[in-house]
């Protein structure tokens, strides 16, 4: 099958049993369900009977229409989304190619077939008094309108006539997040896509994730410091269901790792994600924030897995400081040239010792010599088991407005 210009080989992701897992028998056409109450077979035919022309854009339609038929659960369906559903949307964030918002979703997301009543259940919440009033402000809720989700929309700067970047997020998080679900790891799922009918951007429609990126919570983790060996493991276990994928995430930073509650940590933003034997940099534009840019990138080589550990070992050193790294110094040409030389943040004192060593190793400048993700998955999931979280001794720090800025980024 195809989305446009990018072939998807379905086999490698959709049609692989889901760590060859018994879910039982569909009651309808007695066929192995794909999981608990999902049935593949039953699910696709209910979706083809709703399959239209959502938007203009037919690799859209495709796209939308192929996740749907393939999706061996409730996480992998990407629905076309109304913008007349979407409530109390708010502005977030302006990046490089996108910009953020926040939003109330009214349906809320497909969880199940509904035998008996003959449609899709969806999982939503009652919404607060403040948020409902609000929602109903600018167009009048129906009574039984008072239920929804929270929801981020990522707006893709002139994205009126849809371009391949886009398509290359949204196949790249798909085929990872069906990675991360053989794998165990977490993800985040998109929920599907809209199109604001005023600058006619297309957005992504993604879970929110409450607690924010890391790099906001770094003070946070730097005063806990048992919350790091749980949340690296997680880091490091998305990362290598990425890599199992054969992507490249391309742009790793403390910014694009997001918070669902303290222990649930999750890779974020595509963008400039790709197979890992396609460069990024065809065009010779290093993109991305420089500090955890790997030496072999920034002279001008492929971007390769050893260059997401690299980005992983900055993390790695953010936990520990509480502040981003080269946060007091300029990103410029001279930073280039050191880390090309080999400069790296300064340890922080106190660190373990076997922690600054695994660190060293991600940061190598040899990236032969920079350990592999699925190893610092397995490594973290031991160091979690000796630093367990204590939710009755976490310390509780207060925000300090203005200390840490946020860099624009994508």
């Amino acid at each position: 099958m195809k989305y446009g210009n990018f072939p998807i080989q379905s086999k490698t992701y959709y049609e692989k049993d889901i760590s060859n897992q018994e879910f039982g028998f569909c009651s309808n056409c007695n066929k192995s369900q794909t999981e608990e109450n999902w049935c593949k077979n039953c699910n696709s035919k209910m979706f083809q009977k709703d399959f239209k022309r959502w938007c203009k854009n037919e690799d859209i339609n495709n796209f939308i229409q192929e996740a749907q038929l393939n999706a061996r659960n409730s996480n992998e369906v990407i629905e076309w989304i109304c913008y007349e559903r979407l409530r109390n949307i708010q502005f977030i964030a302006q990046g490089g190619f996108s910009t953020i918002y926040k939003a109330i979703w009214l349906d809320g997301n497909i969880d199940c077939w509904d035998n008996e009543k003959k449609e899709w259940k969806r999982i939503n919440q009652k919404l607060n008094e403040n948020d409902y009033d609000n929602a109903n402000k600018n167009s009048p809720l129906k009574e039984n309108e008072k239920y929804g989700i929270y929801v981020v929309l990522k707006s893709l700067n002139d994205s009126t006539n849809i371009h391949e970047d886009f398509l290359m997020e949204l196949k790249n998080h798909l085929q990872f997040l069906c990675s991360a679900i053989n794998n165990y790891s977490n993800f985040i799922k998109i929920y599907g896509i809209t199109q604001d009918p005023e600058t006619l951007n297309y957005m992504i429609v993604l879970k929110e994730m409450p607690m924010g990126n890391l790099r906001s919570n770094l003070m946070i983790k730097k005063y806990n410091p048992e919350d790091k060996y749980y949340n690296l493991y997680e880091i490091a276990s998305s990362l290598a269901a990425l890599h199992k994928c054969d992507l490249v995430h391309g742009d790793l930073h403390s910014g694009n790792i997001l918070f669902e509650n303290v222990f649930t940590a999750c890779i974020s933003d595509f963008g400039l994600s790709r197979p890992a034997n396609q460069s990024i940099n065809t065009n010779k534009i290093i993109s991305g924030v420089l500090p955890y840019i790997a030496p072999e990138v920034l002279r001008g080589h492929p971007y390769t897995k050893a260059a997401d550990i690299y980005s992983f070992g900055i993390i790695m050193w953010e936990f520990t400081s509480g502040v981003p790294a080269f946060h007091n110094i300029p990103h410029d040409f001279h930073l280039c040239l050191d880390i090309c030389k080999g400069v790296r943040p300064e340890i922080i004192e106190g660190t373990d010792s076997g922690y600054i060593e695994l660190m060293k190793k991600c940061w190598n400048t040899d990236q032969s010599k920079r350990p592999k993700a699925d190893e610092l998955a397995e490594m973290f999931d031991v160091l979690s088991t000796k630093h367990i979280i204590n939710h009755e001794k976490r310390m509780q720090v207060p925000a300090v407005p203005g200390i840490i800025q946020e860099e624009s980024e994508n």
